[in-house]
């Protein structure tokens, strides 16, 4: 394609045929409206378009404009003519074929070759004329009407019909002068030499298309083997010409007659393919047929140009891959079984993109059988340059039914996948929905690779089963609740149970409505997987138990660092129905809430285990916490509701050694702002001290360059019963003071003095607080003191 610059020039050069009639500038207008007239016509140059610019002021005189569509001899006739009628002897008809303007109209396109006694030419038909090619044959006389004349993308002439053209099938006797037709069919095994011939054949393969890149443009290729009682030859279609046969429906056994095929000697072997002119016509023509000889899998050898016909049994993954030009290439395998065994077959490029399904016949022709240590059975099929694969093919019903009794495309159950005495290591599908999901784990290998591993539990109508995803896997499209089918799963013995492994080998896909129409919901899978239970029903170390919670308080963030050096974080939350509250520790991604304080929310397979007296809830790999939905929430007591059940006020001469969960009223007495900020070591969360060379983590032994900072608010409340020392931490000292613990860290930094804030925090005193608190016996001073859980009231 010229650069712009290039067109430019030509543009300038052709303009000097007109530049005394028309100014340049009216001269480009003029190529613009032809561009816009003709932006329909697929095949038109930029040279015609030109042409017709340079024309439209030339004022030639060889420029025949008729209208009385008087028939022209077609050594007359001139680029330019118009109106025009030729009489002659249809000597070719291509087939139809279909293309797309640059409008995005998909348009029509065919070409006759007529001839009269002073010359040849082709006839373009589009769209609008296509209701004549059922009214003619090749060898007709034909007077075809209302033709303009142009030069063709070949250089040379030829005639286009319009809308408003006509083709008529004249008598034989109209003109005697025309040169005589007569359809030649040439025997296969007499084509010797280049040239154009008429054959009748029999298809005995139709390869599957093939793509070869070039530089400006990807050509596109099909070939069928063709035969007669004569012998086989190969017949190629290019580019558009491999549609026909989508559009006749050709298929193996067809006869099919092809005229004015092109043939061509390369590498001493003869060949056919299709001409521009040609035409190809399905019907029932006298052609000996051929047997197919099919191999058995069970009988495979090392052997090229195989023929195979089973059932896939197994689709794996396309895998893309650079070639060595550069380009992009794909690959996927799949297996094949017939009933004598199984093999996999490697499918490339166009091939990967055949709709296939598991269950589905599949016919394999042309390829090659090679070794391979990989494959279980030591062969592999690879389909070569020229193979065919016929997806569903017809076959007899006695071979039908011998397919149809090979089973290994079925879905197993997930109570038999998940028996421990099923084989460790098979490969198989399964259909479930996915209970819990797991975040994503990063890893590095052995081999110092990175990799990513997410689980998820499945479960169906007999059972649930642990699966490990893994690097690409782990980003599928479903989430909790959804149906999915895992095919190529890999069956794995983990701690005393059978899992499941999805790595490259494995697909993730959508089954049918068939395939889940005994499926449970999700709800009905969850009662019988979960044991629904209250907090006050908890005990240390069951498993898979259902929360269904409202969460009462949300912690910051705590960094750390593991013993492996990673990074970590924590978040502490509370959570409570109307039988208690409970701790939940939430780790590394989970950390991310997207919930708010009485949100309600579904707390699934928890750890728990004892702190103290008190037990905790941690969500781990195979734990799920998500948003309640609405008809779940609905049916949950609000968070008022649960904090008037939970939370009991009392005075203050009533709060007892021990008290859990109470509400206390009172007025800041007193309040210490002499020391609120302490600083902890950021691994392992003690308290650390600072000397003249700075702080030092006396449990780890280590210098702490950036410590983490934890604020603490000594109170002293009173109510009209007593007084009593009451501690706010961290969120609660922040929501008391007005000051968060990093704004605080950096006034002291600025001031330099530790107690510059005591003057604000002393305004607190007289002020009334309600809390939320729980009680403990001091021995020191032998007196009970409150612990701050939550800031409800400042007045």
């Amino acid at each position: 394609m010229p650069s712009e610059k290039e067109l430019e020039e030509y543009y300038k050069d052709r303009y000097q045929e007109v530049k005394e009639k028309v100014e340049y500038k009216d001269f480009l207008n003029d190529i613009e409206e032809i561009k816009e007239e003709n932006s329909d016509a697929p095949f038109i140059t930029e040279e015609q378009i030109v042409n017709m610019a340079v024309e439209k002021h030339a004022g030639r005189q060889n420029i025949q404009q008729t209208h009385t569509n008087q028939v022209q001899k077609i050594s007359s006739l001139v680029d330019g003519n118009g109106n025009i009628s030729i009489q002659g002897r249809l000597l070719a008809i291509s087939n139809i074929k279909t293309f797309t303007t640059k409008k995005g109209r998909e348009g029509k396109v065919a070409n006759l070759t007529v001839e009269d006694s002073t010359g040849k030419i082709r006839v373009v038909m589009w769209t609008d004329n296509m209701k004549y090619m059922s009214r003619i044959n090749e060898g007709d006389i034909v007077k075809i009407n209302n033709l303009e004349v142009k030069t063709g993308y070949t250089g040379d002439l030829e005639v286009q019909m319009r809308n408003n053209s006509s083709i008529q099938v004249m008598p034989e006797e109209v003109d005697s002068s025309l040169p005589k037709y007569e359809e030649v069919i040439t025997p296969l095994g007499e084509i010797l030499e280049d040239g154009e011939y008429n054959v009748i054949v029999r298809i005995k393969k139709i390869s599957t298309l093939r793509e070869i890149p070039k530089e400006d443009r990807t050509l596109q290729i099909i070939t069928l083997d063709v035969m007669d009682k004569t012998g086989s030859m190969e017949f190629t279609l290019w580019n558009n010409d491999t549609a026909l046969v989508e559009t006749l429906e050709l298929k193996e056994h067809d006869t099919i007659k092809i005229i004015k095929a092109r043939a061509q000697s390369r590498y001493d072997q003869m060949s056919l393919s299709n001409s521009w002119n040609g035409r190809i016509v399905k019907d029932d023509y006298d052609v000996p047929d051929f047997e197919e000889s099919i191999l058995k899998i069970g009988d495979a050898d090392e052997e090229e140009n195989v023929t195979i016909l089973g059932v896939v049994t197994k689709i794996y993954d396309t895998i893309t891959f650079t070639k060595n030009d550069g380009t992009d290439g794909q690959v996927k395998s799949i297996e094949v079984t017939d009933d004598t065994g199984a093999m996999r077959v490697t499918l490339w490029n166009k091939e990967t993109e055949i709709t296939m399904n598991k269950g589905d016949i599949i016919k394999i022709e042309g390829g090659n059988i090679e070794f391979d240590d990989y494959a279980g059975d030591g062969y592999r099929l690879n389909t070569g340059w020229n193979a065919s694969i016929v997806m569903n093919p017809e076959i007899d019903d006695e071979l039908r039914e011998k397919l149809a009794q090979i089973d290994k495309f079925q879905v197993t159950k997930i109570s038999e996948a998940s028996n421990v005495d099923i084989d460790e290591g098979r490969e198989i599908d399964v259909v479930g929905r996915i209970l819990s999901m797991g975040d994503i784990r990063e890893f590095q290998r052995v081999d110092g690779t990175d990799g990513q591993v997410r689980s998820i539990d499945l479960s169906d109508e007999t059972g649930s089963i642990n699966v490990s995803l893994w690097d690409d896997k782990v980003d599928i499209n479903q989430g909790l609740g959804d149906a999915i089918k895992i095919e190529n799963a890999q069956t794995r013995l983990g701690q005393g149970r059978m899992d499941l492994s999805v790595g490259r080998s494995s697909r993730i896909t959508i089954p049918s409505d068939e395939e889940i129409i005994n499926l449970p919901s999700f709800e009905e899978l969850e009662r019988d997987r979960y044991n629904d239970r209250t907090i006050s029903q908890l005990e240390d170390g069951e498993q898979n138990t259902k929360l269904r919670v409202r969460i009462t308080s949300i912690n910051d963030i705590n960094t750390f660092t593991r013993a492996d050096g990673r990074d970590g974080r924590v978040r502490a939350i509370n959570v409570a129905d109307e039988t208690g509250e409970i701790q939940v520790s939430l780790w590394d991604n989970d950390t991310e809430l997207k919930f708010q304080e009485g949100s309600a929310i579904i707390i699934e397979n928890p750890v728990i285990d004892s702190q103290g007296v008190n037990l905790r809830l941690s969500i781990g790999n195979n734990s799920t916490i998500r948003q309640a939905r609405t008809e779940e929430a609905e049916l949950m007591p609000s968070i008022h509701e649960i904090e008037n059940k939970l939370y009991i006020e009392k005075a203050i001469e009533d709060i007892e050694e021990d008290d859990r969960h109470i509400k206390v009223k009172g007025i800041i007495e007193e309040i210490n702002g002499e020391k609120i900020i302490y600083a902890m070591c950021p691994n392992c969360n003690k308290r650390i001290t600072q000397d003249e060379e700075g702080y030092v983590c006396d449990i780890c032994g280590e210098k702490i360059e950036n410590p983490n900072y934890l604020m603490i608010v000594a109170t002293t409340l009173q109510d009209e019963t007593g007084t009593i020392q009451a501690t706010f931490f961290r969120k609660e000292a922040e929501e008391l003071i007005g000051a968060t613990t990093d704004e605080v860290v950096s006034i002291f930094s600025q001031t330099g003095d530790e107690s510059s804030m005591s003057g604000k925090m002393e305004d607190l005193i007289g002020h009334e607080v309600t809390i939320i608190a729980d009680s403990n016996y001091n021995e020191y001073d032998e007196d009970i003191r409150l612990n701050v859980r939550k800031l409800l009231i400042v007045v």
